[in-house]
């Protein structure tokens, strides 16, 4: 019984398979004949397009093997033009009426031939009909279709069963085999295979012998490939292969028994297990814990630090008595420090808890290498370290990825450089190496491996210690460093944010005479133009910062700024109030047009991004005003784009300067004294200022706090607001003021990406403004998505920043609305 259906299921098998042949074969012969089609429409078409070709169209036809004939027929149905072909009927060939209703045709007359036939139009009607007619004694050589190596028959038969290609094997073309018995008995099953598939088999029983018939649908229409091939052609080891079907089943019941026996054994030694996998989960429970303690104690820890630094800021900047300004930096440089092992212990935190992100951005090289200097120049300076910048000046001014990551790295490496590091030089060394890019891959981005090196003369790390640098909470060589601050997490984070921006980093050390860490990433190039020599971009930053410390009062001067967020309209008017000078706003280039029309400024703000009308447009109308009474005056772009090939745009354009935003207030302070007239500056000394005594620290506690360093890096936020807190309250309330989601919703919706990207752009510059980086960060990726037209991670990514937005929102309502 087994066996039975056993070689039933092996008929249904081997009836697919024949079925798939008959597709193939099929699918050949179609080819052969679609390619004679096409080769004779080709011809009709170019006698079609000009009959004065016709005679050496038609000598393309011409047979050197003598296989075919060739001619044109007229709608008589006589043969207007031929080689060699006067004797040929033309009515023997249902064709040639198909092909003068306007269809490319085959035909079969049996005796004479297999005929190809094409229209040929004159005009919009058919005038004649192109045909090329194999020979009978020439088609089966030529089309036949060979199945199973000649020991099959096969046919091409048309709608009506007529053969128009004979099979090569007439051994199998019988009667027994096509009469009552055979063919017929069987076609309307196969037909019917034929409404669910392209191909259909069976197997039918003639006379004691077992065939299987097929049948198979040329692309042609109305042609289908039909043929028979005896079982043992396709089916010869049917017995053995049910033997061993039986076999298999057997040795599957033998295996069942052994595995049912090894099951029975696990479970013992499950038992014996499952006090270590308890033991197991408990150690996994416990690190879970531990760094939900570590994110949790890092979020609360950063609250006070925040408030001091902040209040910290406010003494160093009003408190003129040398004594506790000491104090103050004192505090500043702990507190720093401190808040630097905070972020440490909550990056680590998110990387094992799967939370830590690397988000690639468009960055200066140059701002972040200066940014770097300048967190760990001072304390080289505090131990008599030479700090020295090694910087290749073929470096690509702007690259692509995560600015924050690789600033940390490098923070981390001169950080720990410096630390060990008691006599000597720490040497910081950055180049570039071009990668090859293979345009036959479709992707012309420009990339380079990024090198970054930090290399110092201090104690070294013996070999044996090397398997544990970077490992968390590790100090190496305890004993001699026990005066060194650190809990041994910087390198082990440096490592971890390394692999997750696929580079790779490595240590060259030498116990008593330094080591050399050394970074290797690899960039997107965002713009080609090489950095130059940093040393001059950095005295030319430091003037930059040194003109701001010069304060001044220009009651008299008028400027305009233009922008589309009134709160960077209020941070403008707080940077430069002070300064007494008279200030007129507009927001958008529609608005700053009017009032460039009516009144004269001393100096005009831009910004490049707006609604109604940009600042490049505003820009280009106000130079064709006829009357402008702000022809020479300066005017600066405002814009968050501030790589290199950006800068030159601008300054192509013609703008007088450009500012990267959000406005820092020592940048401002230096741009105006650069182009408002002498005569309207009045620089104020320090001896005015002195008035500003310690009594202001108590201002500072007078002044409103807000807990909201879950939300907010406060420092970062005061220190675009001067370290003001009343002004920095005020831009927290002007930020609620101004909250954009119903804008930001409306347009995702109605997919209007560009009004997207540019209301994102606005959020991105204000969220920095108030020290809300992570919503920053995102912002900015949102936005360089919707300018490259990387619309998935638009959509992949809204509603996580919608929700992100919405909550810094609602946190700012709460922690203001408690200052009462």
């Amino acid at each position: 019984m087994l066996r039975v259906k056993f070689s039933n299921l092996f008929d249904n098998y081997v009836e697919k398979q024949v079925a798939y042949q008959a597709e193939s074969y099929a699918a050949a012969a179609g080819e052969r004949l679609d390619l004679e089609l096409k080769s004779l429409a080709g011809i009709s078409s170019g006698i079609s397009a000009n009959m004065s070709h016709f005679e050496p169209m038609l000598a393309t036809l011409e047979d050197p093997n003598g296989n075919y004939y060739y001619g044109v027929i007229a709608l008589n149905g006589k043969i207007v033009y031929s080689g060699d072909t006067t004797h040929i009927d033309a009515s023997h060939f249902k064709g040639v009426s198909e092909s003068f209703h306007g269809v490319k045709s085959i035909s079969y007359s049996k005796g004479i031939g297999l005929m190809f036939s094409a229209p040929v139009y004159s005009g919009k009607n058919i005038k004649y009909v192109l045909f090329r007619m194999y020979k009978e004694d020439a088609v089966v050589r030529i089309f036949g279709v060979q199945s199973y190596g000649g020991r099959g028959y096969a046919t091409l038969r048309d709608a009506r069963d007529s053969i128009i290609i004979k099979s090569s094997n007439d051994s199998l073309g019988t009667d027994l085999l096509w009469g009552e018995e055979g063919f017929l008995a069987v076609r309307d099953k196969l037909r019917a295979g034929l409404n669910v598939s392209i191909s259909a088999a069976t197997h039918l029983d003639v006379r004691g012998v077992e065939y299987y018939y097929f049948i198979a649908e040329l692309k042609l229409p109305g042609v289908a490939l039909t043929g028979v091939v005896p079982e043992r052609e396709v089916a010869s080891e049917k017995d053995d292969i049910s033997f061993l079907i039986i076999w298999v089943f057997g040795l599957l019941i033998f295996m069942f028994t052994i595995a049912m026996l090894y099951v029975v054994l696990s479970e013992k030694k499950a038992r014996e297990n499952k006090e270590l996998l308890r033991e197991k989960e408990n150690a996994e429970s416990a690190s879970k814990a531990k760094s939900i303690f570590l994110a949790n104690m890092s979020h609360e820890i950063r609250t006070p630090i925040n408030g001091i630094l902040g209040m910290d800021s406010m003494l160093l900047k009003e408190c003129k008595d040398e004594n506790l300004r000491d104090y103050a930096l004192n505090i500043q440089s702990a507190g720093q420090t401190l808040l630097s092992l905070i972020n440490d212990i909550l990056d680590i935190s998110k990387i094992e808890s799967g939370k830590m992100e690397i988000l690639p951005v468009t960055y200066s090289v140059f701002t972040v290498l200066n940014d770097c200097y300048n967190m760990v120049a001072i304390r080289a300076h505090d131990k008599n370290l030479e700090l020295k910048m090694d910087i290749s000046p073929d470096i690509p001014s702007a690259l692509f990825g995560d600015e924050v990551r690789i600033r940390q790295v490098v923070n981390n490496l001169l950080s720990n450089a410096v630390k060990y590091t008691n006599e000597g030089s720490v040497t910081l060394s950055v180049w570039t190496e071009k990668i090859d890019v293979d345009p036959m891959q479709g992707d012309n981005t420009s990339r380079v491996d990024l090198f970054i090196q930090v290399k110092d003369t201090g104690i070294g790390i013996r070999e044996r210690d090397r398997e544990k640098l970077f490992r968390d909470f590790v100090r190496l060589d305890e004993k001699r460093n026990r005066n060194i601050e650190g809990t041994g997490l910087g390198l082990n984070l440096t490592k971890q944010l390394v692999d997750m921006m696929g580079g790779f980093i490595s240590v060259d050390s030498v116990y008593g005479e330094g080591s050399t860490f050394k970074v290797h990433l690899k960039q997107q190039v965002s713009d080609e133009t090489p950095l130059g020599d940093f040393e001059k971009l950095y005295k030319q930053h430091v003037n930059v910062v040194d003109a701001a410390h010069e304060r001044f009062e220009a009651p008299e001067a008028k400027i305009l700024v233009v922008d589309d967020v009134q709160m960077n309209l209020k941070v403008f008017a707080g940077l430069l109030k002070d300064t007494k000078i008279q200030i007129d706003t507009a927001i958008n280039g529609a608005d700053a047009l009017e009032l460039i029309q009516s009144k004269r400024y001393d100096v005009i703000f831009l910004d490049h991004m707006m609604p109604v009308m940009d600042g490049i447009e505003a820009f280009r109308r106000m130079k064709k005003l006829e009357k402008n009474p702000n022809v020479i005056t300066p005017v600066v772009m405002l814009t968050a784009n501030a790589v290199s090939d950006a800068r030159n745009g601008y300054m192509d354009e013609g703008f007088s300067d450009y500012m990267a935003k959000p406005i820092r207030e020592e940048v401002l302070l230096a741009t105006l004294k650069k182009f408002l007239s002498k005569d309207l500056v009045k620089v104020l000394h320090e001896e005015k200022s002195e008035e500003k005594n310690c009594d202001s620290a108590e201002a500072v506690d007078a002044m409103p706090q807000v807990d909201l360093s879950e939300m907010l890096d406060t420092a970062t936020g005061l220190a675009y607001c001067m370290n003001d807190k009343k002004f920095y309250k005020e831009m927290l309330d002007e930020y609620v003021k101004s909250e954009k989601t119903s804008e930001l919703k409306e347009y995702f919706e109605k997919g209007d990406f560009e009004y997207y990207r540019i209301t994102v752009h606005s959020i991105k510059s204000t969220s920095l403004t108030i020290g809300a980086v992570k919503v920053y960060e995102d912002a900015k990726a949102l936005e360089m998505a919707c300018k490259e037209g990387n619309l998935d991670f638009v959509k992949q990514n809204h509603e996580l920043f919608m929700e992100e937005y919405r909550s810094l929102i609602r946190g700012i309502q709460v922690g203001c609305s408690n200052l009462g």
